[in-house]
């Protein structure tokens, strides 16, 4: 099935014509792009635009459309991701899978691009959408314990403290081994080209929505794309590669699922 490539006011019509009762959060708003200055007549407009393409009838969508918006309304799983490497621009991505199938949403400025995509590679899917930079070399991972650093943190705030090197002084008086840290520090110190999130979201049989109670966060640094996320009791710090955002989004949406499973 061909992509499907249309603009902010025309998804919103054929979201409409099809009747979805959700749509991913990363196209329900519109804080980037073109602004929308006669929002009638330029609504008026991408209708018939749509019309145009024969992507609307007087039943809705044609089938091809909702071969692809119809995932919404079904998905189990969905992966959102969004990153920024100018200032006043934001990509923003979602991965929905429904059973055996799966599409990829991209917003980018005014366009929004549907596409399906094979349901055993939705982390892929979602990842490979990212601006080319290669990973970070990080081997081992860096870690710093959670709750010390949060204690550590919490100290310095109460403080007042402005030094810099405050939470490393307070982490290494409370015992902690600094190493790791003061990698993590030094190397977030440098330029950062790009700064990003990515999150999933479960939904139950019941269809009751989880949004995971974490993400991970991407950082491009000049050394690489690096990773920041929680693992049990530790933050790490990693280089960003296919095998990190795999593992780690598997761990969270798995993580999301017994939590679930639970309510």
């Amino acid at each position: 099935m061909p992509k499907l490539d249309v603009d902010r006011l025309e998804f919103a019509i054929l979201a409409e014509r099809a009747g979805l009762s959700r749509i991913p959060m990363i196209a329900s708003y519109s804080n980037y792009g073109t602004t929308v200055k006669d929002m009638p007549r330029e609504f008026e407009a991408a209708e018939q635009r749509v019309r145009d393409r024969g992507l609307i009838n007087p039943g809705g969508v044609n089938d091809r459309v909702m071969e692809l918006l119809g995932i919404y309304p079904h998905a189990a799983v969905e992966y959102d991701l969004r990153f920024s490497s100018n200032k006043g621009t934001e990509l923003r991505v979602a991965v929905s899978k429904a059973r055996k199938t799966a599409v990829r949403t991209v917003v980018d400025g005014d366009r929004i691009i549907l596409e399906p995509v094979h349901p055993n590679d939705v982390i892929p899917a979602l990842v490979s959408v990212l601006p080319e930079h290669p990973p970070a070399r990080i081997r081992p991972p860096l870690s710093v314990d959670l709750a010390e650093m949060r204690a550590a943190m919490t100290e310095v705030r109460r403080r007042g403290d402005e030094d810099p090197q405050a939470i490393e002084h307070t982490l290494r008086a409370r015992g902690v081994n600094i190493a790791s840290f003061r990698k993590m520090t030094q190397l977030l110190d440098g330029p950062r080209l790009g700064l990003g999130e990515v999150g999933v979201t479960i939904w139950d049989d019941r269809r009751k929505e989880f949004r995971g109670d974490q993400t991970l966060r991407i950082i491009d640094l000049q050394v690489g794309r690096t990773a920041v996320y929680n693992s049990g009791a530790q933050r790490m710090f990693a280089g960003a590669d296919m095998s990190t955002f795999t593992r780690v989004l598997g761990e969270l949406t798995t993580k999301t699922q017994r939590e679930a499973a639970w309510r």
